[in-house]
């Protein structure tokens, strides 16, 4: 189900589980059931919502939608379906054991396939990405259905909501025509992330929360974001359970500031409704807009690394971040930079003037990435690339694993030899968490290649060769806006 007309269904338990068991002889090997094919149609399904005078909800199945079913029988697990329309409406083929009595359906399929009913569950998730302008994900709202199985090929089910669709409006207020909408987060007192999972006394498939908050990120699909801009009316679609909510609370994201509407109240438990509109009013939000705090943030993959992001070279140690300083600690061409602690939260570096003093740029050529620092000052000069140490060999210090690095104007590094030139660029490494290894491109001729990293005995970053006592892997910070 790509979309929904807003909403659907009302919610019933599921029918009673059958439970069967089985006496089995000892026999070397057991034959497979035998099984049928039976054509489950979809009935249609009409709710008593009607909003803004005329509207009907209504459920509107697409190609390629999935279902899972599963019967009562004995070791059936669930298997998947594709909906299909013809004359009778849209359906589905199951493949059901012969001494089947009931079948179960849930959509979307999630990861019930290959599961037992026991284990059935729909979920609801606390992180949603929608997408500017189109229309609600029908595979957000989990259904079931079920039904005796018929003595002949068809039978008819009536899919029944377990959850229910807030939709929230916002925008086409004055004074923030200009602002593009970044993200929404709607939170509760009660659990409103969870599973549906089966409950043995009830034979219905419950509620069990383990989420307060969920987050839907509003993406552009046009590149300068005009399709995200406040002087328009957007609906931002928000899935949980049909319980009563209190303490709820909305927080919405722009480009620019961050507004909050707090301490509220939602009845969603009525058994015939599942759409619920709420118009966000900016003027009665809980207060002013805050300015919004950006940072920098850890990188994670390569994909993040764009030439026009703004960085930092950072190490965390202790909860505290220590970015390279601009300030040589000799008068050569070549030093160590010492690390100088910056303002942080949990969310990362603030920030600041300051900040922005020990940023570097990183751009992405055929030889590697080439890293510079538009501020940081050697003999006079403003604007410095870091480089390798030339030569061959092991470095100078701690026992020939560590030295210090060049910095150079870009006249300089330009004018190196076709043989020196891959002392300017550099390979990275990401684990995925955060930490990267920053690693030359010159073959020092002693299968090893220089390493930018943090010394934590003498509190500075250095080359480094991989394996040197008191190497601390770096971090690239990237500016989020």
């Amino acid at each position: 189900m790509k979309n929904i007309y807003h909403t659907i269904c009302g919610i019933v338990a599921v029918a009673s589980i059958v439970a069967v068991t089985a006496c089995q002889n000892d026999v070397e090997s057991v034959s497979e059931p035998a099984t049928r094919i039976i054509e489950v149609i979809t009935a249609e399904t009409r709710t008593t919502i009607d909003y803004e005078g005329s509207d009907v909800s209504h459920l509107q199945w697409q190609a390629g939608d999935m279902v899972a079913y599963v019967t009562d029988a004995q070791g059936d697990k669930f298997k998947s379906a594709e909906m299909r329309s013809g004359m009778n409406g849209w359906s589905f083929s199951a493949t059901i054991p012969n001494d089947a009595n009931t079948i179960y359906v849930i959509y979307p399929v999630g990861d019930n396939e290959g599961k037992s009913l026991t284990d059935a569950k729909a979920s609801l998730n606390s992180s949603i990405v929608q997408i500017a302008g189109e229309k609600f994900d029908g595979s957000q709202l989990p259904m079931v259905a079920t039904s005796d199985v018929p003595s002949g090929s068809e039978v008819s089910v009536t899919y029944k909501c377990l959850a229910s669709v807030l939709r929230f409006a916002v925008g086409g207020d004055e004074g923030h025509e200009t602002e593009r909408l970044k993200s929404l987060t709607l939170t509760a007192s009660e659990p409103i992330v969870g599973d549906y999972v089966l409950d043995i006394a009830t034979s219905e498939l419950l509620f069990s929360g383990i989420g307060q908050s969920i987050k839907v990120e509003y993406q552009s699909t046009k590149e300068t974001g005009e399709d995200v801009l406040l002087g328009a009316e957007h609906y931002i679609y928000v899935v949980v359970p049909s319980e009563k909510l209190t303490g709820v609370g909305v927080t919405l994201e722009t480009d620019t500031d961050i507004y909050t509407w707090s301490n509220g109240t939602m009845d969603l438990s009525h058994p015939e409704r599942r759409l619920y509109r709420v118009d966000l009013d900016f003027s009665t939000s809980d207060m002013a807009p805050e300015t919004k705090e950006e940072y920098f943030t850890p990188v994670c993959s390569l994909s993040e690394v764009t030439d026009d992001g703004v960085y930092l070279i950072a190490v965390e140690l202790n909860g505290k971040y220590y970015v390279t300083n601009n300030t040589p600690t000799d008068t050569s061409n070549y030093y160590y930079l010492t690390g100088v602690e910056v303002a942080s939260d949990e969310n990362g570096v603030i920030l600041s003037n300051e900040v922005m003093n020990y940023t570097w740029t990183i751009t992405n050529h055929n030889s590697g990435y080439e890293f510079f620092s538009a501020n940081m000052e050697k003999n006079g000069n403003t604007g410095l690339y870091l480089i390798a140490a030339g030569g061959s060999g092991m470095f100078s210090g701690e026992d020939g694993y560590e030295g210090k690095v060049w910095f150079v104007t870009a006249d300089t590094v330009d004018g190196y030899s076709a043989e020196q030139q891959p002392r300017r660029y550099w390979d990275i490494e990401l684990d995925g968490i955060g930490k990267a290894v920053i690693r030359n491109k010159y073959d020092r001729g002693v299968d090893m290649f220089p390493c930018y990293k943090y010394c934590t005995q003498h509190n500075y970053f250095t080359l480094c060769f991989e394996g040197g006592a008191d190497k601390e892997d770096v971090q690239l910070l990237k500016l989020r806006k």
